[in-house]
């Protein structure tokens, strides 16, 4: 039995508790909320001991623990994880600096004994693994251009619907606070970057446009186009705005031999010896197949999909995307960070 402890209670919290408790094998044993009380009512619901602090939850008898505290406060929690000599799933975005999350990255390898991994759940949506199996597959030829747009409509006054959960929920205040999120273009861009990058290579340079459009003045961007630059020589944009009221997803990559674009869960891949094939996907299953590829990572020994290294490479681009929104050019995303945390190596 692989015994879980949660940090953070909040949306992703409870989320992953709800995922881990139902899967074989696994006990969510303790939890920690900055805020007790959210604690106790996951813990009520998935039968684990509440913690006062994340250093008492350290100090239990358990094999991983999943960090889904907000971003800026990923740091210390992660690294006293790793330090305590426990396996370590990583909510993304890793962190909300370069030198924040090359310490994580360098805790990490400290224990290479440990498995760590940094949640993007996209990459296990079954529509957006058959995109990625089509454009890498032999045969399919240099990416040549990418797109992602992913819609949202974000609100501080009012619950928000989850298409990826199918729920409500209320959206954490944090998320619109720009001294520690950022905006979109940062945390939810995240998600594009880091897929864009498993489908076609390493991001070289950004450029983006965007604003505050519905939010009240101060607030983070809630609109946003970032161009990409990839190091192979393709090019590529993405867009997770927060001012669409219509919620709709569109991600595709043009290859020197194919197209495949994912719609809303329905796949198309067309290339120039077939005709066009079409793939419904009514079920989206991310959150157990992320959990569970984690989980049997640990058991079998296994190197998880995504590491603490792709964590650091995302969070490089998305501060050269925050960078560029302010400054409005083109910016080189700097991945010195990445080196200097392995050791000199990528």
């Amino acid at each position: 039995m692989i015994q879980v402890g949660i940090i953070g209670c909040g949306l992703m919290g409870t989320l992953h508790a709800r995922t881990l408790h139902k899967l074989p094998g696994v006990r969510v044993a303790a939890v920690h909320n900055r805020t007790r009380e959210k604690a106790e009512v996951l813990a009520a619901e998935v039968g684990a001991t509440v913690y006062d602090t994340y250093e008492a939850l350290l100090e239990q008898d358990l094999d991983a623990v999943w960090v889904a505290t907000p971003d800026h406060l990923h740091v210390e929690a992660a690294k006293a994880v790793l330090e305590s000599g426990k396996h370590l799933f990583l909510e993304k975005a890793l962190a909300t600096s370069t030198e924040g999350g090359a310490e994580i990255v360098a805790a990490g390898a400290n224990r290479p004994d440990l498995k760590a991994m940094v949640g993007y759940p996209l990459r296990f949506a079954p529509a957006y693994r058959a995109l990625h199996e089509a454009v890498t597959s032999e045969g399919a030829g240099k990416p040549i251009q990418a797109w992602s747009m992913r819609t949202h409509f974000l609100d501080p006054k009012r619950r928000v619907y989850d298409k990826y959960r199918d729920h409500y929920y209320d959206t954490p205040s944090w998320y619109f606070d720009e001294a520690n999120a950022k905006g979109p273009i940062f945390s939810h861009g995240s998600h594009d970057y880091d897929l864009l990058m498993w489908m076609c290579g390493e991001i070289e340079s950004v450029f983006a446009y965007g604003g505050t459009y519905l939010l009240p003045p101060g607030s983070v961007a809630d609109a946003f186009i970032v161009s990409l630059r990839f190091a192979g020589g393709g090019i590529g944009h993405v867009s997770t705005p927060w001012v669409t009221r219509v919620e709709h997803d569109i991600t595709g990559v043009a290859t020197e031999r194919l197209t495949a674009v994912n719609t809303d869960g329905q796949v198309l891949v067309k290339d120039d010896q077939s005709p066009e094939r079409k793939i419904t996907f009514a079920e989206n299953d991310m959150w157990t197949r992320m959990n569970g590829h984690f989980i049997d990572c640990i058991e079998n020994g296994r190197q998880p999909l995504i590491s603490l290294a792709d964590g650091l490479r995302v969070v490089a681009v998305s501060e050269a995307a925050y960078r560029s929104l302010k400054e409005r050019r083109e910016v080189a995303v700097d991945y010195s960070a990445v080196k200097r945390a392995l050791g000199g190596g990528v």
